[in-house]
């Protein structure tokens, strides 16, 4: 099973604060990554951020 984590833990394993998840969230072309919501709670899959991780890098040239 994948882990999961709450914003905060989310927040911090990417390097950023749990108030940009949260606005992410809000935003219609976010660049957030994916997320799960079980009733009023949210949670990311560790797949997902390290997928979210990968997508930002960029080759040096």
């Amino acid at each position: 099973m994948n882990e999961k984590y709450v914003t905060a833990d989310a927040a911090l394993y990417l390097g950023l604060k749990p108030g940009t998840l949260q606005i992410w969230r809000t935003l219609k072309h976010s660049p957030a990554p994916a997320y799960v919501k079980m009733g009023s709670r949210v949670y990311y899959l560790k797949k997902d951020l390290d997928a979210y991780i990968e997508s930002q890098r960029v080759e040096a040239v």
